[in-house]
């Protein structure tokens, strides 16, 4: 008896160990994958939507600070100028403080350019979302690509 009493608080000291997702985390991880699955399908008003009108950033052109978030018409100039994304998110890990989440994932696809080079790759991929009314929305995010692998 002593022995299954033991084996069965091990069976739940193992299980207890493993991590389990809150409710909260999949709500971002859901809100990861709708923004970046907008951003490729160039659904870029529902993209726009998932960020705070002053988020800030760097995006994936290695140029200066983003301030102010992102504009419908200029993603979709760019888009008509032959742009385009085709990514996944892959190794997404979210991190919940409060009313603020921390994301953090790789972006593997390629990018399109206007004139149609395209280029593969692999891009690290970060953000900051805050949780308001309209559901956890992105306050700051960072794209870069990834090197030395």
């Amino acid at each position: 008896m002593r022995h299954r009493a033991l084996g069965l608080g091990l069976v739940l000291l193992v299980f207890g160990a493993v991590p389990n997702i809150s409710a909260q985390e999949a709500e971002v991880e859901a809100a990861v994958h709708a923004t970046l699955g907008a951003w490729s399908a160039g659904e870029y008003a529902d993209f726009v939507a998932q960020y705070q009108a002053d988020a800030r950033g760097f995006f994936l052109d290695g140029g200066p600070l983003m301030d102010g978030g992102f504009n419908v018409a200029l993603l979709q100039a760019a888009a008509n100028a032959g742009f385009a994304a085709d990514v996944d998110v892959q190794d997404l890990d979210v991190q919940i403080h409060g009313q603020t989440a921390i994301s953090v994932a790789y972006l593997i696809g390629s990018l399109t350019l206007p004139g149609g080079l395209v280029m593969p790759g692999t891009w690290r991929y970060s953000e900051t979302r805050v949780s308001t009314d309209d559901g956890w929305k992105v306050i700051q995010f960072h794209v870069s690509p990834q090197e030395g692998m």
